[in-house]
């Protein structure tokens, strides 16, 4: 068995995944306490998915690969450097840690990275060598396949467009909205759309609800505004294929498509395609255990290696 983690910054969700069929065995998601500190949500991570493989009546002692999904720079060794809205994730070796406290193959590496890799393991970007998969949720992140592989950059840091100044009032200011993590996040949106209508509803439904309740129009237009301008700065630097959305503000669907392409009307000379997810709020973890099943195979050619005579 595989098992796939993906640990973001509103939930943790769990994938074991079974090797000889190819489908998934069970999955499980918990609330992440981002403040408990990289020891205690390790342990967690250990504690739950022991819990979800003895509810399907396996063992631990089957899994033979992890891979892990993490915000924030993540380099291609595993190695997280920071980790986001994750409290104390700073400077740790986790591919590292997981594979010594296991004793198992590990694949560490930045969310959504792996939601491209999940796409293009599973969804739908198969056909796919040259796509951005854009990740929108509790920040905002890009994995960029570019020529059939990961592009990460000279510093591990390709693909932060969280990080994006879109307003030249906003540069070396300290105000939490000065960058599109701070302006589209889904910590923002909730809580804008809390301030709206008085009531908590996930960045998805706030968007959703635009359609039918004017007092969310306005938080509408704006992340559909700045999500469209990430899309410009994204295809006139890359020229991708497609761009997919994925996250949970994504799962607005055509609340949140529709707007955008309306706004990148007569905006770009070679328009990218623009597509939802095919796995939805699921990339990420599929991505984990694509990533796991790399970890298995580069295990296997190490072994194999060691065993060869000719190296004698």
């Amino acid at each position: 068995m595989l098992l796939g983690v993906d640990i973001g910054g509103t939930k943790t969700a769990l994938l074991a995944y079974d090797i000889p069929s190819g489908e998934p065995v069970g999955e499980k998601w918990y609330s992440t306490d981002c403040s408990a500190g990289p020891e205690r949500m390790i342990q967690r991570i250990y504690a739950e998915a022991e819990a979800l493989l003895g509810g399907h009546g396996r063992p631990f002692s089957q899994i033979q690969a992890i891979g892990v999904a993490v915000p924030g720079r993540v380099d291609d060794r595993g190695h997280v450097f920071e980790a986001g809205n994750l409290v104390g994730w700073n400077d740790i070796p986790l591919q590292e840690r997981l594979a010594r406290d296991l004793n198992v193959a590990a694949w560490v590496d930045q969310d959504a990275n792996l939601g491209a890799m999940g796409e293009r393991w599973r969804g739908c970007a198969q056909s796919m060598d040259n796509f951005v998969f854009l990740a929108l949720g509790t920040g905002v992140g890009a994995g960029l396949v570019l020529s059939g592989k990961l592009y990460r950059g000279a510093r591990h840091a390709a693909g932060e467009v969280g990080d994006i100044v879109p307003d030249r009032s906003k540069l070396g200011g300290g105000s939490v909205e000065r960058n599109l993590g701070g302006l589209i996040g889904g910590r923002t949106i909730r809580a804008k759309a809390l301030h709206a209508v008085g009531e908590w509803l996930t960045a998805a439904e706030s968007l959703q609800q635009a359609d039918w309740d004017d007092r969310l129009e306005a938080l509408a237009g704006l992340v559909s505004d700045y999500v469209a301008l990430t899309v410009i700065n994204i295809s006139t630097l890359l020229d991708p294929e497609a761009i997919i959305f994925g996250g949970g503000t994504a799962s607005a669907g055509a609340a949140l498509l529709d707007r955008v392409h309306e706004r990148l009307d007569g905006e770009l000379r070679a328009m990218p395609n623009l597509v939802l997810s095919a796995l939805g709020e699921h990339a990420q973890v599929y991505g984990a255990i694509w990533g796991a099943m790399c970890a298995q195979k580069r295990a296997l050619l190490h072994a194999a290696d060691a065993l060869n005579p000719s190296r004698f």
